[in-house]
């Protein structure tokens, strides 16, 4: 297996630290240019949307469906509490609005930081709505935790902390006074896996 993505993308970490959690080896290929057009550039990907996870022949699109196949191939699927084990309206929505957030943080980075277009009603909304997501997490992460702890290993937590990891590396916003947020990022950061898999800029 061989993973396609970039060392500085959030989505390209999830995949690394749910690998690392589980003891699976996944050398990663970088993809360099984020503007080519060509889905070649992507493993074939048509969406033009990195990671993909390479098999032989075989190509995986998706960040869940990677961490999934990753985890079929390490004989752990049963150790991990994927977003479709959430039972709960608070667990449901957990799931939901860490997705939505780790989506709104590409296109913050993209419009306003890649590509420096001014600010305008949509990208102000962006903006509203990542930090809004932040704040509902940070106010209910402490049942989120513990319901998702209940299995060994978790898709949220590597996904929440790539995000958290990635607004200051790409996106500098103060999330000071989101202060479980930040103590959770801080208890992840020192785990074998967090340190295995740091940003920087592909060369």
């Amino acid at each position: 297996m061989e993973l396609l993505g970039r060392q500085s993308s959030h989505y390209t970490r999830v995949v690394r630290l749910l690998a690392h959690e589980l003891g699976v080896d996944l050398p990663l290929r970088p993809i360099h240019d984020l503007m080519a057009r060509d889905p070649a550039a992507y493993g074939g990907n048509p969406a033009l949307k990195l990671p993909i996870l390479r098999m032989g022949e075989v190509h995986v699109f998706g960040t869940l469906n990677i961490c999934r196949t990753i985890a079929r191939h390490a004989g752990r699927s049963q150790d991990v509490y994927w977003p479709e084990d959430a039972d709960t309206p608070l667990l449901m929505n957990a799931h939901e609005l860490l997705a939505h957030a780790m989506a709104a943080q590409v296109e913050v980075v993209l419009h306003e930081v890649v590509m420096q277009r001014p600010p305008d009603p949509a990208s102000a909304k962006r903006r509203d709505s990542l930090l809004a997501c932040l704040a509902w997490l940070d106010a209910q992460l402490e049942p989120v935790l513990q319901a998702v702890r209940q299995k060994p290993v978790s898709w949220l937590e590597p996904a929440l902390f790539a995000l958290l990891a990635h607004i200051p590396f790409r996106n500098p916003l103060d999330i000071a006074l989101l202060q479980r947020l930040a103590a959770f990022a801080e208890e992840f950061a020192a785990r074998p896996s967090a340190q295995a898999t740091p940003y920087r800029f592909d060369a």
